[in-house]
């Protein structure tokens, strides 16, 4: 039998992750509730925006330095696994190089979070697709650049 704290926790944590009857992994629920690099980065190398389907909404800024991704962050409205796909692709692409991280996909984010209940795989395609608007953005941020 569940004891009162039990209860109050799965039931906070069906709120959070927006009432999925499924069980999310330790990693999800943890990034869900102290996420990672979470943030503007003001004069973003790449910037990305994205409503998902569900109506999720990610932004994911990148700088880069030397060639490689230095820094990523995002910022999300959505549910707690949105939040948690946001901190791994994130963390996925730091240290890559633009190319490197263009092929970042959905069942790397997957094993990152050890899993996403099949409800909540969409949040992962909202996060890579995203990451790749941003680079694909990059390309008109530095000729924006440039120019100045």
């Amino acid at each position: 039998m569940k004891n009162r704290e039990e209860d109050i926790f799965e039931r906070l944590e069906a709120y959070f992750m927006g009432q999925a009857s499924e069980r999310f992994s330790e990693k999800v629920i943890s990034l869900a509730y102290d996420p990672i690099n979470v943030g503007e980065i003001k004069n973003p190398d790449g910037l990305g925006f994205i409503k998902g389907p569900c109506g999720d909404r990610m932004a994911i800024f990148l700088k880069i330095t030397e060639g490689k991704i230095s820094e990523a962050k995002f910022l999300a409205d959505g549910c707690g696994a949105t939040i948690a796909c946001g901190c791994a692709v994130t963390d996925l692409a730091i240290g890559k190089s633009p190319i490197e991280a263009e092929s970042i996909n959905v069942l790397e984010i997957l094993r990152y979070l050890n899993d996403l209940p099949a409800s909540h795989e969409h949040c992962a395609v909202l996060a890579v697709n995203t990451l790749k608007e941003a680079l694909k953005n990059m390309k008109k941020i530095g000729s924006l650049k440039i120019r100045r």
